[in-house]
């Protein structure tokens, strides 16, 4: 882990069934239990967050998706008029 410096911390209550999985898993992978949560915890919180982040389009959807791109841009004039007005946000 280098020099990162751990802080969070999460408490939470097992079953004896839930917590014998727990030591169970990962005695076989091999670590901690603690390692093992918190390494199962993160990599699936990671996919869920890339599979959140991510556009998945059918073959058809993407073509139509393209077509729209490779039309011709539009004026849009109410976009234009939110460009012009002088910002609310406080410069830093």
């Amino acid at each position: 882990m280098g020099d990162t410096t751990l802080t969070g911390r999460l408490n939470f209550r097992l079953t004896p069934e839930q917590e014998r999985a727990l030591r169970q898993a990962a005695a076989l992978a091999g670590q901690s239990v603690s390692g093992f949560v918190l390494s199962s915890a993160v990599e699936h919180a990671q996919e869920l967050l890339e599979r959140a982040n991510r556009i998945e389009l059918s073959a058809q959807a993407f073509q139509a998706f393209s077509a729209e791109l490779d039309k011709p841009a539009q004026a849009v004039p109410e976009l234009a008029a939110l460009l012009r007005r002088h910002s609310q946000i406080p410069s830093a």
